[in-house]
């Protein structure tokens, strides 16, 4: 069985490849951040498309409660991939801003926005070109981890780069 990969698929395993060696010799020292650690993934690998078995990284950022402002355990996770991005000027990612349940709809989906663009704004400000990044905000909408509680609101709040 023959199996042909196109130039996206193969731009995305190599972006993988270069974010999981990026991670493992970062020297970066992280800080404890408040952030429930618990089943909470930095990068994680899953499959997008089951026809094409294609592979693509994605990271998430986590940010404290009802705050878009980046923890250095957040840029931690975002430095692996500015090199990627830079290197990469074809590849192009999403980042989808989100926010645990309190708050009101309307609330929430601009606290998603705001998180978003704050990612952005790093990655923009460290040499990643902007026709490379898109933003939305889900707020409330889809939640990572169903409950009413610490743990569950903590995962919630997050930009998810994909």
């Amino acid at each position: 069985m023959v199996i042909t990969l196109n130039k996206q698929i193969i731009s995305k395993l190599i972006l993988l490849t270069m974010v999981i060696a990026a991670a493992s010799c970062s020297s970066v020292r992280v800080t404890n951040e408040s952030v429930v650690e618990e089943g909470v993934r930095g990068v994680t690998i899953s499959k997008k498309a089951p026809e094409t078995q294609a592979i693509l990284a994605n990271a998430t950022v986590y940010f404290e409660y009802d705050s878009s402002r980046l923890t250095s355990k957040s840029i931690q996770t975002l430095k692996g991939l500015i090199s990627v991005l830079e290197n990469n000027r074809n590849l192009d990612i999403v980042l989808e801003g989100h926010a645990d349940e309190r708050g009101t709809r309307e609330y929430n989906l601009a606290l998603g926005q705001r998180r978003a663009e704050s990612v952005a704004a790093y990655l923009l400000s460290n040499g990643v070109g902007r026709n490379q990044l898109k933003t939305i905000s889900y707020g409330e909408e889809r939640p990572a981890a169903l409950g009413s509680n610490n743990a569950s609101w903590a995962k919630n709040r997050r930009v998810e780069i994909k």
